[in-house]
């Protein structure tokens, strides 16, 4: 019987299953694989480490230890280095090796394999409606459970977890295939532009599937109250104690491992569903990624096919309208629209135009005069001597004016207080636009102030007040003006 030479060669990436530091090896591609259920695919030391440090087993496991055996997990090809250059801030921390690690292909799937030996489930891939429409239907019988018998109960539970088991694992086995070296090298392939429609139409209905059967199942979670959910899992686990199991699954811990086990599973049900932060909202932004790269990618293989296009026919043509000319004149006209002009000289003025066409000849157009100076070091411009003028007559008619408009102001703005109250409500005529600013500053800053009193800038005090919680129609020379129904009440001096 002949083998394949792949077949006679040794598998490296499961040597990490039985090698010495086995402990440590596994521990660490499990970290890896639950981190890319969580669509997280690459991971640095320090959060290696942080979840290490949480088992007791691995509370004196240093980063020196954690550094060899990652570099021998790249040795056998179970994780990828990846630069990560984000947090260098010197050369010595460039050199140090600061890297980020990703799982293998082969590595993820021979640590699938190994919770598959543990759990003894199998799981099947695709994109599916029907997982979400089962439980959707499953939640719709969580809060009737009171009513069902053990067995049925147990039948429930399982049906629901195999159902979002299946669902998680589909999404990820499906879109796990647009990642990694094998997934790029296939959408650049020209083949590929084919059924690249068909791909990115199948993922948009995957889409719409997912977005509205996950608003609604999150729905359904969010009006399960927490008290709820605690009895729900409480039934569920009740109904699998009173199962009769094999002496040998009866470990010492059995009971509560089996509640621990079916709380993650309804807090993972959650954490799937439910919030911003969801599995669902990143499972969406994920497939729009691969949706946007494929049309790149297929833009780009358009791109470089129309590139090797002959231009034969177009030069053919250029040369008949060559050979058609009469003269030379006539045939540096066609060379200028063909070829544009051979040698160009560009000088960019900052002037001002008499017309802003853009189709106008620059024959047509009046000459400029720009000063160009020498570019050499010792030019100095030269400096005209000249004296400053007396403007002194000029600021004072125009502080005289300034003046003259803030008193005119004060009197039309004082004009509208009456008896020392100034009502927005019992305004009638139109204000303009500058007094209608001085009655809002002041409203503003008394609003700002905790006793709602404040001082005008003609230096009375006035206090905010406001009738009822309706609102007020202020008559403006340029539209009306909403706004609460607020009266300013002056103190001191009444005005009007």
């Amino acid at each position: 019987m002949a083998f394949q030479a792949a077949l006679l060669d040794s598998i490296s990436q499961t040597k990490y299953l039985s090698a010495d530091h086995y402990i440590q090896y596994r521990a660490i591609m499990r970290i890896f694989y639950l981190e890319y259920q969580k669509m997280h695919y690459q991971l640095d030391k320090e959060s290696i480490l942080v979840q290490l440090h949480e088992d007791t087993i691995f509370a004196q496991y240093s980063p020196e230890q954690l550094t060899v055996d990652l570099d021998q997990l790249v040795n056998w090809k179970n994780l990828t280095p990846i630069q990560d250059p984000h947090k260098v801030y010197t050369v010595a921390d460039f050199k140090n090796r600061q890297f980020q690690y990703m799982m293998s292909q082969i590595a993820l799937e021979i640590e699938r394999m190994t919770i598959t030996l543990e759990n003894l489930h199998t799981r099947t891939a695709g994109l599916s409606f029907s997982a979400f429409r089962r439980i959707h239907d499953a939640l719709s019988t969580a809060t009737r459970l009171d009513e069902l018998s053990q067995k049925e109960i147990v039948a429930w539970w399982q049906d629901l977890q195999e159902d979002f088991s299946r669902l998680s694992q589909n999404h990820q086995d499906y879109l796990r295939e647009f990642y990694g070296p094998t997934a790029e090298k296939s959408m650049k392939s020209t083949a590929f532009i084919t059924h690249k429609q068909r791909l990115i139409r199948y993922l948009e209905e995957f889409i719409q599937d997912l977005q509205s059967s996950s608003a609604q199942i999150a729905a359904q979670l969010e009006a399960i109250p927490p008290e709820q959910a605690e009895h729900i899992v409480g039934l569920v686990h009740q109904s699998q104690l009173d199962l009769p199991r094999p002496q040998s699954e009866q470990s010492p811990d059995w009971k509560t491992d089996l509640l621990k086990q079916d709380k993650g599973v309804w807090q993972s049900l959650v954490h799937w569903f439910v919030g911003e932060n969801s599995t669902s909202n990143q499972v969406m932004e994920v497939t729009n990624e691969i949706i946007r790269r494929i049309v790149q990618n297929a833009a780009l293989l358009v791109q470089m096919q129309n590139m090797g296009v002959s231009k034969k026919a177009e030069i053919r043509r250029l040369l008949s309208l060559f050979a058609g000319c009469e003269n030379l004149k006539e045939a540096h006209r066609l060379s200028s629209q063909v070829f544009g002009a051979q040698e160009v000289r560009h000088f960019c003025v900052n002037a001002p135009r008499d017309t802003e066409r853009i189709d106008i000849s620059t024959y047509d157009e009046p000459p400029m005069e720009y000063a160009v100076q020498p570019r050499v070091r010792t030019y100095k411009p030269r400096i005209d001597k000249s004296s400053f003028s007396d403007k002194s007559e000029d600021k004072k008619i125009q502080r005289q004016l300034i003046l003259e408009e803030q008193h005119r102001l004060r009197r039309l703005v004082e004009g509208y207080i009456k008896d020392g109250i100034l009502d927005f409500s019992a305004m009638k005529t139109p204000l303009t636009p500058d007094i209608r600013n001085i009655f809002l500053s002041w409203v503003a800053a008394a609003n700002l102030s905790q006793d709602h009193r404040r001082r005008t800038e003609y230096g009375q005090t006035f206090s905010l007040k406001q009738r009822g919680d309706g609102n007020c129609r202020l008559p403006c020379t340029d539209g009306i003006l909403t706004m609460p129904d607020y009266v300013l009440v002056f103190e001191g001096k009444a005005y009007g």
